[in-house]
């Protein structure tokens, strides 16, 4: 199997593309990983999070430094991961955040919360500011001559 990285470009492209990955996130001790549906402008992440009002999402989301989001697809096989800090949308950029979840998000068909009845929970726009961004594009090796 050959892994080659990918170009800036194809890491957009994949993050476009993709529109759901795995959120990382840790409070200094333990750390949490959620399945996370986003959306991708070309500048940051946006993500929408729902909770309740005893959130371990939310919990760690606040004593996050730097999160981590892959994201990644069996056909091409790919991945990307984008890591850096994770922020309030401010209220003035909500429709960005929307914009860019309304275009590339993959929306989840599960349940968010089996045990919260859904008045009872709020919605909030964060995003991740990329401070690094890295990109793998995976293929079969060629055939060794003579093998």
């Amino acid at each position: 199997m050959t892994a080659d990285a990918m170009s800036r470009d194809e890491i957009d492209g994949a993050l476009r593309d993709t529109g759901a990955g795995v959120l990382s996130l840790t409070d200094g001790a333990e750390t949490y990983a959620v399945p996370e549906s986003f959306g991708y402008d070309g500048d940051a992440v946006y993500f929408q999070f729902m909770n309740g009002a005893d959130s371990d999402k939310m919990h760690f989301v606040e004593t996050t430094e730097v999160a981590t989001l892959t994201a990644f697809t069996q056909d091409p096989a790919r991945s990307v991961i984008v890591r850096g800090g994770l922020c309030p949308v401010a209220d003035a950029d909500e429709p960005i955040a929307m914009r860019a979840i309304a275009a590339n998000a993959t929306i989840p068909t599960v349940d968010v919360s089996l045990d919260t009845n859904p008045d009872e929970l709020t919605f909030a726009f964060y995003q991740l500011c990329p401070d690094e961004r890295s990109g793998r594009a995976f293929g079969v090796s060629p055939p060794v001559p003579g093998a």
